[in-house]
């Protein structure tokens, strides 16, 4: 390291970042540090409105990284709603499927406002995909179709983690949904293009669910794993569900297990046992 002389009764110049105090070392980012704020500023709005992004940009790349967020909210969006939209749109004309509405001014409100992944903003994105698609078709299974689809949509669009508890709790996404249709019974239909048979009908509970690895599962519940289900979504005391249904123990912990291994719920099995 160079080293330079002072003339006396000449204070040393000091390193800006000493100079400065904390101001200065906030700046100091890794590589890391920075593509993981540069990453978040992108996707979430709210900070992008809030926080001082300019330090960090300038003003210039400030304004062009505000654009490029919203190239990224309908790139992210318009992937997830070809998705989980697509049997809806194999019956539509393709300039009316649901990943057209990213292109239109009702997205780009919720894109000023959204953090990307969250499930808030997908719930508001698919739900404004059902609006879009709901009257195009008049028969009863369509908007059966189209809850189906919805529910579908929330697993692929939500990347949101479920905060972390001791207890059993539904993952965020986890939707559950009653049919008066059969699923995969009437996909398969609309493949045919054949008139709807009577076997299409009847009633089913379907649960959507995506695990921490982002694969997604699509189930037909029974009446017991349902009941455990709500149990938990309403925060009641598995014992207690245990106790009134005359469940035997092996059995509870076995669909909690596997109500946990598709993402549905967030924690493994619970102490089952009633205290003494």
């Amino acid at each position: 390291m160079r080293r330079t002389r002072t003339a006396p009764g000449q204070r040393r110049r000091q390193p800006a970042a000493q100079a400065r105090g904390d101001q200065e070392v906030q700046f100091a980012l890794s590589d890391r540090d920075l593509q993981d704020r540069l990453i978040t500023y992108l996707t979430d709005a709210n900070l992008r409105r809030f926080s001082a992004a300019n330090d960090l940009l300038g003003e210039d790349a400030g304004r062009r990284a505000q654009r490029f967020s919203r190239f990224l909210a309908r790139r992210y969006y318009r992937d997830r709603l070809q998705r989980g939209f697509h049997h809806s749109s194999a019956v539509i004309s393709q300039g009316d499927a649901a990943s057209s509405v990213v292109d239109g001014q009702k997205f780009d409100a919720i894109v000023d406002n959204c953090v990307l992944g969250s499930f808030a903003t997908a719930r508001e994105v698919g739900q404004l995909a059902v609006a879009s698609l709901l009257p195009w078709r008049k028969e009863a299974w369509w908007q059966e179709l189209l809850e189906y689809e919805f529910a579908f949509f929330l697993q692929l669009a939500t990347s949101e983690a479920t905060p972390r508890s001791r207890r059993p709790q539904a993952s965020i996404s986890t939707t559950v949904r009653s049919f008066g249709f059969r699923f995969p019974e009437l996909l398969t239909w609309l493949r045919s293009q054949k008139p709807l048979p009577d076997t299409v009908r009847g009633n089913t509970t379907i649960l959507f669910s995506r695990t921490p690895h982002g694969r997604i599962y699509v189930v037909e519940l029974d009446a017991r794993t349902e009941a455990v289900f709500r149990a938990i979504l309403r925060g009641e005391d598995l014992r207690q569900l245990a106790s009134n249904e005359d469940w035997v123990l092996d059995e509870m912990k076995q669909t909690l297990q596997t109500l946990h291994a598709i993402g549905a719920v967030t924690s493994g099995v619970p102490n089952l046992k009633h205290p003494s």
